[in-house]
């Protein structure tokens, strides 16, 4: 395991020399902070250009205390709430699938949940399969730090990755960043070699033998099907498939924007609710009367005492001029302010498509952008939203385990053909209820078969799963009366 705490300064990750790369890694960059609420430096820049260096140093620190993107992104982030059902043609495979299977025993499902909002806020995620001791280890990968390739014919799927890792110098022992390089575009020599990354641009010495043990390019690739064929041990989710690109880094950065604006507006908010919100008084020509010295550990100071119950004396200062008290009303109604800062990030909310409805009351405000908070129905909506594309992956991603481990274990596991079924949120009791009558009733009608009932009352199973579980039922009842 590679530990670096003990080093003060590690050395930035490297950006890409082409624009439109290098721009790309800088906004994913920027999504991930925000994710992991490292974002302070980003709204401290954006305060500074907003206001100017001058007024941001007069209010103080900024305030993190909301961050829409980040909260709609784990709201949406849904359907690893539950288990997800995996089935295969073949029958039973819990050896693999099951509880206390492979994958179970390698923690995909409790690395998931987390995983879809990294998806959903950077677009993209990459997933990495590793074998150690017969168990799969997953490993999530961000996009940031990958540079990939893909075929002609189908842009959104990569043959040949760039992974940027740091590591420790294989002599000095000091951190430096390499890159694992995998190719598989010539099917019959693919890549796999790590090298060093030069800050000069230029190729690094190969160090697959420090860190992979030897060379294992050509024949030696180790990631492959049961025919040979050779596959990268990474599958990349997208939040929505285009079909036409690999990367989609700047959907929603109005989200983005949006929410290290909030930010903003909740410090200049705390600024004036600190040093505007209450009346300013003044004097001109007078001073209270009776004031005495009083001895304190930081020396003499002259007060006055003053109460509700006594009366204030004031004494002019220069005889032939008129005193003056008074005082100036607040500087701002905080109360209107923090309501329109409210409604912006609602506003947020509704243009990363969450609707109003789907909002709930959290906290004394209703809809208020510091609880924004899915209600069941908008997080099954979001499921629906989001279904098939992680299903794609998931189903992918099934497939690579099963056939790396059969490469690395001897096993003999189906290398395709899963299914994988993500659990709805349950309905409350008197929805399952009406939805169970209704589809009753227009079966009983000859309107629809009960296997499309069946599927209604399961989302997401297929047609022919939807078959065998009733035949399975049928049977069932049938041996319950014999």
């Amino acid at each position: 395991m590679v530990l670096f705490s003990d080093f003060a300064v590690l050395p930035d990750p490297p950006v890409p020399s082409d624009p439109s790369d290098a721009a790309r890694v800088r906004q994913t960059r920027l999504r991930r902070r925000m994710l992991d609420g490292g974002h302070r430096g980003d709204v401290e820049q954006r305060r500074q250009r907003l206001m100017g260096s001058v007024r941001a140093a007069a209010h103080g620190d900024v305030d993190l205390s909301a961050n829409p993107f980040r909260v709609i992104n784990r709201e949406r982030a849904v359907l690893y709430d539950r288990i997800p059902d995996i089935r295969h043609n073949a029958g039973e495979l819990d050896a693999l699938i099951g509880p206390g299977g492979a994958i179970d025993r390698g923690g995909l499902w409790a690395v998931m949940g987390r995983f879809q909002s990294y998806v959903l806020g950077c677009r993209e995620y990459l997933m990495r399969v590793h074998i150690g001791d017969g168990v799969p280890r997953y490993r999530p990968v961000a996009p940031d730090l990958v540079m990939a390739h893909p075929t002609e014919d189908q842009p959104d799927r990569p043959v040949a990755i760039r992974e940027y890792r740091l590591r420790r110098h294989p002599k000095s022992g000091q951190p430096i960043w390499t890159v694992d390089l995998l190719d598989i575009s010539d099917a019959a020599d693919p890549v796999y070699r790590v090298e060093e990354v030069r800050v000069d641009g230029k190729r690094g010495e190969d160090f697959s033998g420090a860190y992979l043990g030897g060379a294992f390019s050509g024949d030696a690739y180790p990631y492959r099907l049961a025919d040979g064929t050779p596959v990268l041990p990474y599958v990349l989710f997208h939040a929505e498939t285009l079909g036409d690109r690999l990367f989609d880094p700047y959907e929603e950065i109005e989200l983005v924007e949006g929410s290290l604006n909030l930010a903003v507006l909740l410090s200049f908010w705390t600024h004036t609710m600190r040093d505007a919100s209450w009346p300013q008084r003044y004097a001109v020509n007078c001073q209270p009367a009776g004031i005495g010295l009083a001895d304190s550990d930081s020396g003499r100071r002259a007060e006055v005492i003053t109460d509700p119950a006594t009366v204030l004396l004031m004494e002019a200062i220069e005889e032939g001029m008129q005193p003056q008290i008074g005082q100036w009303s607040a500087g701002v109604d905080v109360s209107t302010m923090i309501s329109a800062i409210d409604a912006y990030a609602v506003r947020l909310a509704q243009d990363a498509g969450v609707p109003p409805s789907d909002l709930q009351r959290l906290g004394g405000t209703a809809r208020s952008g510091y609880a924004i908070s899915l209600t069941n129905e908008g997080k099954r909506a979001q499921q629906r939203r989001y279904r098939l594309q992680f299903k794609r992956g998931d189903e992918a991603l099934i497939a690579l385990t099963a056939a790396l481990l059969n490469r690395a274990t001897g096993s003999a596991y189906p290398e395709e053909g899963y299914s994988v079924v993500h659990s709805q949120i349950p309905l409350s009791p008197t929805e399952l209820r009406e939805k169970r009558t209704h589809l009753l009733e227009i079966a009983r009608a000859g309107l629809i078969s009960r296997t499309r009932a069946y599927q209604e009352l399961n989302p997401g199973i297929t047609r022919e799963q939807a078959e065998r579980d009733l035949v399975i039922i049928a049977a069932d009842r049938l041996g319950a009366l014999t």
